[in-house]
């Protein structure tokens, strides 16, 4: 019992800031005992936020894992809580957005498979897809996926490619219109 006692008492001693800095120097430990501190509130919020639904766990396992990636920009306030909260809230913002721009092209396949009747048809629709993203040229392909698929930001992209943001919307707004096009216009089904 006084082992225990004693644990407990070294284990305040450890605080958020020298926890996330072991974790940006690599040890990984300190991400453990930050998870093993926050992992319940932070679920708490999550679970309100998106009204128990059910990647609740991944959700906050997502929020630990980008607090690894970006702990060596932490700003050092005595609890981290608060930033940990505000990582998940971004993290539900990305989601929300991405889901919102996945509904919107399930919508666009969902049109082109009501035309189809069969089997045969379904796979000419998806084909249809595949051909207009095909024809995007790469730098378009790339930026349309990494935004709708993986759900990165514009900044985000912008940085992954190392391009100007603006570069960035030009080429969605690019390929949001081709796509339409190609999966609308005449040659979608051929």
């Amino acid at each position: 019992m006084i082992a225990r006692g004693r644990r407990a008492t070294s284990d305040r001693h450890v605080t958020d800031p020298e926890l996330l800095s072991q974790v940006a120097n690599g040890q990984l430990g300190g991400l453990g005992e930050l998870y093993d501190r926050y992992q319940a509130p932070l679920r708490s919020f999550i679970a309100r936020v998106t009204r128990d639904a059910h990647d609740v766990d991944d959700l906050v396992h997502a929020t630990f894992l980008t607090a690894a990636q970006c702990a060596a920009r932490y700003d050092g306030r005595a609890c981290c809580r608060p930033w940990l909260v505000g990582i998940a809230a971004q993290l539900l913002r990305r989601r929300r957005r991405a889901s919102g721009r996945f509904a919107f092209l399930l919508g666009a396949l969902e049109n082109t498979l009501q035309r189809a009747s069969d089997p045969r048809s379904m796979l000419q629709a998806r084909g249809d897809v595949e051909r207009a993203l095909g024809r995007l040229s790469e730098a378009k392909r790339i930026t349309i996926l990494m935004a709708e698929v993986e759900g990165l930001s514009c900044e985000e992209i912008a940085r992954a490619l190392e391009i100007p943001i603006g570069t960035v919307w030009t080429r969605l707004h690019a390929a949001r219109r081709e796509l339409r096009q190609g999966m609308s216009g005449p040659g979608s089904g051929s």
